[in-house]
């Protein structure tokens, strides 16, 4: 059981790292520009 909450930390946190990198909450909010993530999707 243990190994299999390890494993599900461990994947919870390369996501939220993932979606960190894809999508830069703080850069974004300072510069008052659109993500750029809404660029890709119109595109």
């Amino acid at each position: 059981m243990s190994k299999v909450l390890a494993a599900a930390v461990i994947v919870v946190l390369v996501v939220i790292a993932a979606l960190w990198m894809m999508f830069p909450l703080d850069q974004s909010a300072e510069s008052g520009q659109p993500p750029p993530h809404a660029i890709d999707q119109s595109e």
